[in-house]
């Protein structure tokens, strides 16, 4: 009998027998060393900046100012597919972005030592209507696009404004969100002080969206304006790409922790 409950089970490790960490731990792990660390931001870095480089080429050189009528129309009877597909992946960010917010609020959330957590619902508000504006961008976007060919001039260029003026609010409600995060980072150290201060760079672009709702040409239209449309995709990719950055670290810090092996008594 002895023999038998000596046996080892298939699958199951002894006392004395190193568990073998998983992929995920392993990966978790080597991105806890700093020069992987260091890595990893540089890699999200030269994202945003592609980003950033691909956005400035589409405002020069594809997308009509906000008083040209038969450049708009045209544009959207040229690109009229891929401005479908894009209708499709606005959709699915906005999936996406309402899950990544509630996550990123719970995070505000447990950190924010203000009375009553005024700040973690401040951004919980702007964070609400900054998706609601969201949504309904991309509702014109899309109605803009079915419309193209089947409808006057006048309206397609109508919707195509705003689009554009809905983009310029964007900004200036997404302030209180970015705001309360830097708030509750200084009280509770959350963020580090790169992080703090990606959030000040944040709040200044999404003043400048504002100029979008003045004008529809020059360089403050929201449009295809390199202030006023071009600060509308900076400030997101920015701050999503500076939150993923600061995310990852944190998750990999708290992973390999917990993976570690405890010490024997």
């Amino acid at each position: 009998m002895s023999q038998i409950f000596d046996r080892p089970v298939p699958g199951r490790h002894s006392a004395d027998q190193p568990v073998r960490p998983s992929r995920v731990d392993r990966l978790a792990l080597g991105l806890t060393k700093p020069a992987n660390i260091r890595r990893w931001y540089a890699l999200v870095v030269a994202v945003c900046v592609a980003i950033v480089v691909l956005t400035i080429l589409i405002l020069v050189y594809v997308l009509p100012e906000g008083s040209d009528i038969a450049g708009t129309v045209e544009f959207y009877e040229k690109y009229n597919l891929p401005l479908r597909g894009l209708s499709v992946l606005l959709a699915l960010l906005f999936l996406a972005g309402a899950f990544w917010s509630a996550a990123f609020i719970g995070t505000l959330w447990a950190a924010d030592t203000s009375r009553n957590r005024v700040y973690t619902w401040s951004a919980i508000f702007s964070e609400v209507l900054v998706l609601g504006l969201f949504f309904v961008e991309a509702g014109l976007l899309a109605s803009a696009v079915l419309l193209s060919g089947n409808a006057p001039d006048s309206i397609i260029h109508a919707l195509h404004v705003c689009i554009g003026v809905s983009a310029a609010l964007l900004g200036p409600v997404w302030v209180p969100f970015a705001l309360a995060a830097l708030l509750i980072s200084r009280r509770s150290g959350l963020f580090p002080n790169w992080f703090n201060k990606l959030c000040v760079v944040v709040i200044v672009i999404d003043l400048c969206t504002i100029t979008g709702v003045f004008t529809l040409s020059g360089p403050l239209n929201g449009e295809n304006g390199l202030i006023g449309a071009f600060s509308g995709v900076l400030s997101p990719v920015v701050w999503v790409g500076g939150a993923i950055a600061w995310e990852v670290v944190e998750w990999a810090q708290y992973r390999a922790g917990r993976s570690a092996p405890e010490p024997a008594n």
